[in-house]
């Protein structure tokens, strides 16, 4: 029989892999995920995006952008670490000033570093499959899925707080530029969250299924004596 912390193990393990392979894909794969959007329209800061004002949308390997010029959406190709001033292929004229030499210099350096949230996907995919072997009962699987959890939510909480310090470089050199337009949060952030809130959880549930599995009685021996 199959204990609940298993079930509940693999669940949660399954949900923060799926999340960090969606933020590890995120833009240009998954278009609707982002790190951090510069909203390239004359503006101040806002929690809000206008959505029918020119952007660049930054992702793990590379970026979209919508300028409004009747073109729709262009993604740059995925790679590690890129260039912002790759958006000039979709541009008729010279950058936005939210592109500018100050803006790319420290986008194109920290964009290398979000390869991290792909090193975090395959660490957490390792965990995912001895969450599995556990689940079907190998006994060493049990024990690596604890520590590879353990891993791999270190490595989603690291980058999260990376993620946080990438947004607000970024931020504060748009805000230096004048006219620039304005540097929103995007929702790769907050999925990044919550993968390492359930990965934090999972060895939790691991520990306490074998520490309350040690202690109940075995249920079947008892009636087992009862006969006897």
């Amino acid at each position: 029989m199959v204990s609940w912390n298993k079930i509940l193990g693999v669940a949660t393990v399954a949900a923060g892999t799926a999340l960090l392979g969606m933020v590890a894909f995120s833009v240009p794969e998954f278009k609707s995920i982002y790190f951090l959007r510069i909203d390239l329209s004359n503006s101040t800061v806002t929690t809000a995006v206008n959505q029918t004002a020119p952007f660049v949308d930054l992702g793990v390997l590379g970026f979209c952008t919508d300028l409004q010029n009747g073109q729709g959406l262009q993604c740059s190709p995925a790679k590690i670490g890129y260039n912002l001033s790759d958006a000039s292929q979709f541009i008729s004229g010279p950058l936005p000033a939210g592109l500018s030499s100050s803006v790319n210099t420290v986008a194109s350096g920290l964009t290398k570093v979000l390869v991290l949230h792909i090193v975090a996907f395959g660490i957490s995919l390792l965990s995912f499959a001895f969450a599995l072997l556990a689940f079907f009962g190998a006994p060493i699987a049990d024990c690596c899925s604890s520590c590879f959890c353990g891993f791999a939510g270190s490595a989603a909480f690291a980058v999260f707080i990376f993620d946080i310090a990438f947004f607000e470089l970024i931020k504060k050199r748009v805000q230096d530029v004048g006219n620039a337009g304005a540097a929103v949060m995007g929702n790769a952030l907050y999925l990044t969250l919550f993968a390492w809130l359930l990965l934090f959880i999972t060895p939790i549930m691991f520990l306490l299924g074998r520490c309350f599995g040690c202690c109940l009685p075995d249920v079947s021996s008892h009636k087992d004596k009862e006969r006897y």
